[in-house]
């Protein structure tokens, strides 16, 4: 049996490394007591795989991975028995039993994200709507990505917009291109003429499916 677990991660818990990530759910599944697959080897571990891996500092509505047990299991059960002893800023959000053998991570096409600009001046969220536009208008948009390689981002932006004080994107996250949105923060604030700080919090992972655009949350693995 293998189940799609749906995730949230905040406060100090966004400082977590994606392996520290993995081995705080492996640990929350071995005190748990949840009958867990385990690999075959020398140095057996939970067979378990995420999505894709969130940058460090960053906060999550909608992240997911996979976990294979052993034995069947009630998915209501096994997310309370995981909420009882994971971190109060690690909370299991959702599980359910997967009822094909695609992998997760091969289902990724895109990732929706929140802005959030932390400005001094409340005037200069308008500059940053401004600026929003303007990228989702342009055709191509080059922006340096975080080696400082320069880059045309607009075919990795499939939607961005304003919702009150908040950047709401969609980007690219597949094997074939991916998209950082810490890159679209410092390019809009570079079009903007600011200089903020932001939050990342990713809201929701989708795949593609009979040509539409899915989120996992209702997508049949």
């Amino acid at each position: 049996m293998k189940l799609i677990i749906k995730y949230s991660r905040h406060g100090a818990a966004k400082y977590i490394s994606h392996l520290d990530m993995q081995r705080a759910f492996g640990r929350a599944v071995r005190r748990a007591g949840i009958p867990a697959e385990y690999s075959q080897g020398f140095n057996p571990h939970i067979v378990m795989s995420f999505a894709s891996p969130l940058s460090v500092g960053y906060e999550t509505d909608g992240d997911y991975f996979e976990l294979a047990l052993a034995q069947e299991a009630e998915p209501g059960k096994v997310k309370d028995a995981l909420n009882a002893v994971l971190p109060r800023d690690l909370r299991v959000l959702d599980i359910h039993a997967a009822e094909g053998s695609k992998k997760l991570m091969a289902q990724n096409e895109s990732a929706a994200y929140r802005l959030k600009f932390h400005f001094k001046n409340g005037m200069d969220c308008g500059k940053i709507r401004d600026a929003a536009e303007k990228m989702d208008a342009a055709p191509n948009y080059m922006a340096k990505d975080r080696k400082g390689r320069e880059l045309d981002i607009r075919p990795l932006i499939l939607e961005i917009g304003m919702d009150q004080n908040e950047v709401m994107l969609l980007l690219k996250n597949a094997s074939d291109g991916a998209l950082n949105p810490a890159v679209v923060a410092n390019a809009l604030l570079l079009e903007a003429g600011l200089d903020a700080e932001y939050s990342v919090c990713r809201t929701e992972c989708y795949t593609i499916a009979n040509g539409k655009r899915i989120p996992f949350q209702e997508y049949s693995f």
